[in-house]
Order: C-alpha cells, then structure tokens, then sequence
C-alpha cells in the first residue's frame, strides 16, 4: 500500500512539473501574440493616418480646383443679361430633361405665346454645389 502512494505521489509530481511547464508555455505563447497584436495595431494606426492625411490633402485639392469652376460659372451667369431665374424647384419636381421641362413649364405660364417663342439658348442649373433631391435649386435659361 505504502508504493501505492508513493507512485501516486510521484505520478502527481510529476503531472505537476507537466502541468507548470505547459502554462509556461502557454503564457510565453499568450505575450508572444500579444506583441504581434501591439505590432500589428501599430502599422494600422500609421496606415490609417497616412491614409487621412492623403484624405486631407485630396478635399484641399479638391476645393481649389472647385472655386475656379464656380468663378467660371458665374461670370457666364453675369455674360447672359437676358436670363431667366426659376427658383424654388426641387430635383424631384423635375421630370424629363431640363429643357424640355422648363418649356413644358413656359406653355403652362404663358399659355397664349406660341411655341416658336420659346427659343433657349441654353438652360442649366445655377452653379453651386450639388444639393440634395428635395432641395430647391434655381434654373437658368
């Protein structure tokens, strides 16, 4: 009986010394990829700053290039004395293209003019930044 104990007590020493090496192991293993995560989450925070910073750099482009094609615009606005102004009409209230609309809308107005009387030379949006369907934006013609 006393070997019986004695084995189990070495057996249990033993799983013991088995059991601490492989925590061992375990938590070498568990702060090795700990490090890798830290690595890792590096790199992506230097790549998504370089990525904001092109960003950045993109939208200032953007802009300069933007205010030169609104001046533009403006000035052949203020070239066309003769031109008509409609406001307060939505994109979605717009249906076909928009000189077709715009005559459609001068026969509803002025419905006695003839139609060789509505002779546009050029219709467009007014030259501001894209707006949102439901948000007027004035016509020209």
């Amino acid at each position: 009986m006393e070997q019986l104990f004695e084995s189990l007590r070495d057996d249990l020493a033993t799983l013991k010394q088995e059991i601490t090496a492989d925590i061992k192991d375990l938590k070498r293993e568990v702060l090795d990829l700990g490090q890798r995560v830290d690595t890792v989450e590096q790199a992506q925070n230097a790549r998504e700053e370089e990525f904001d910073c092109h960003r950045r750099e993109l939208l200032a482009v953007q802009d300069k290039n933007q205010e030169p094609q609104y001046q533009i615009e403006d000035l052949e606005n203020r070239s066309c004395c003769s031109n008509i102004r409609i406001k307060g009409l939505t994109t979605q209230a717009i249906v076909g293209p928009l000189e077709d609309f715009v005559v459609r809308l001068f026969r509803h107005v002025a419905p006695a003019l003839k139609e060789q009387n509505f002779v546009l030379n050029r219709t467009h949006r007014a030259g501001r930044p894209a707006r949102a369907p439901w948000q007027a934006q004035d016509i020209l013609t």
